[in-house]
């Protein structure tokens, strides 16, 4: 086994980006997680080093990453919070929506983490310098997660989609299994708003040159104000649960000017005329950024205004039934195709490297789903 301890040289603290002070270290994955799923010691092959042209192989505890003392501290008690959720979505139990919302914090944690850590573990072979870290992250783009029931007692902790070049481009989709379910999440800029009802932009613009180049520039808002069934779509496998949740975006430009809790002004696409209709729309307080849960259905998508409410698990069965092999070829075609949308005018996937990124992940799930026997 290769140590990768030596490898993961970072400037940065994983959560705010900045030098570490007081420097502590951060499990991408944490302790407990890996205990709730076996032995934390156990080795893993989980990628490709495309600077030393090596797999590597190394134990779950050694994922780390640099942090600051004082933002270690800020986030134990979110890992505190998913800890119970985890246990009682493994014995099928219902859980309120305001968990889910702790859960999908956790989960953009997890993704943005995995996202900073793979990049060094595998040698930065897209040359990634990362302008955002966890903390810019966390409930601020839209956002999908969905649980899946797996049929297995056996133990185990997986991560699908990390070691892809295209998540390292776009760390916008990914699953994690942990014994018997696998969690599938995305999350984007505006990715779910127009169908959700909210404000989403009709003209984006890649900034090519500059201090803000890699960035987009966003205009022309427009809002249908009703959801649109189903909101993620096209959809994937049904789900024992699927949770959408818009989110506006900060307008840099007023929120200095206009009090966040007197207005709701201070979001992109937002203006006097649809303050009414959004505000009913976020959970108390309003005036906030996220917006309320939507669980898509197979029939309907319906919203869950109240933080108390009890989301049980659907039951999937019959044809609906997917194997895991099939779940998770899923994910690296959903990153494709999500990544081809996001591609700047002018820019075509048929070209190099992009063509052979996305075969990469073409191959990958056409793997995933010969192990399921699809």
């Amino acid at each position: 086994m290769r140590s990768i301890g030596s490898m993961l040289v970072s400037k940065f603290c994983v959560f705010c980006g900045n030098p570490p002070e007081n420097k502590n270290k951060e499990h991408v994955l944490p302790q407990w997680l890996l205990k709730e799923t076996g032995d934390p010691k156990r080795v893993v092959k989980m990628c490709f080093n495309y600077r030393t042209k090596q797999h590597i192989e190394f134990s779950w505890n050694s994922l780390t990453m640099p942090s600051c003392t004082t933002c270690n501290d800020e986030f134990s008690g979110l890992e505190g919070q998913i800890k119970p959720i985890i246990q009682a979505l493994l014995r099928r139990e219902g859980v309120s929506v305001e968990n889910y919302i702790s859960l999908m914090d956790w989960m953009d944690k997890v993704r943005v983490g995995l996202w900073l850590n793979y990049h060094i573990l595998q040698g930065n072979p897209t040359g990634i310098d990362p302008n955002f870290h966890i903390k810019e992250r966390i409930g601020r783009k839209d956002r999908y997660l969905a649980v899946h029931s797996i049929d297995t007692d056996k133990m185990g902790l997986n991560a699908f989609g990390v070691e892809s070049l295209v998540f390292h481009n776009a760390p916008i989709c990914f699953g994690l299994k942990i014994n018997s379910i696998l969690l599938v999440n995305i999350s984007a800029d505006f990715i779910f708003s127009e169908r959700a009802g909210f404000p989403y932009p009709t003209r984006c613009e890649y900034i090519s040159v500059g201090d803000f180049m890699g960035a987009h520039k966003l205009a022309d808002f427009e809002m249908n104000k009703h959801i649109e069934h189903p909101v993620l779509h096209p959809r994937m496998h049904k789900a024992s649960i699927e949770l959408v949740q818009p989110i506006l975006q900060a307008d840099v430009k007023t929120s200095a000017s206009v009090g966040p809790q007197k207005t709701m002004r201070n979001f992109l696409g937002v203006n006097w005329d649809v303050d009414s209709y959004l505000t009913p729309r976020t959970y108390p307080p309003h005036f906030q950024a996220q917006g309320v849960l939507l669980r898509q259905l197979q029939d309907q998508t319906i919203s869950l205004p109240e933080l108390a409410q009890v989301i049980e698990f659907d039951s999937v069965t019959g044809d609906e039934s997917q194997p895991i092999g099939e779940l998770v070829a899923q994910i690296y075609e959903y990153q494709n195709m999500l990544f081809e949308k996001a591609v700047p005018d002018g820019v075509s996937v048929d070209d190099e490297p992009w063509k052979g990124i996305l075969s990469f992940n073409s191959a990958v799930a056409e793997e995933y789903r010969k192990r399921s026997g699809g």
